[in-house]
């Protein structure tokens, strides 16, 4: 990075932690606000689509379900 010059940009997602009923739009919109580069913004979008979740009782796992609001 140093070597060449070049920007590095680094998003850490914790999956255990989240953020009950937070509105995505309003986070592309703030990250935005905050000059977040538009590529970034974009890569949290796709981790974000169709985002999955299953949940473990007892040893099995129920259906896998799509998230559509929180982090």
């Amino acid at each position: 990075m140093k070597e060449f010059r070049i920007s590095i940009h680094v998003c850490f997602i914790d999956f255990k932690i989240a953020y009950d009923g937070i509105d995505r739009e309003q986070m592309y919109i703030a990250m935005n606000e905050l000059n977040i580069p538009q590529k970034l913004i974009s890569l949290v979008k796709m981790i974000m689509f169709n985002m999955q979740s299953q949940i473990k009782m007892r040893f099995e796992l129920s259906a896998p379900f799509i998230i559509h609001k929180s982090v």
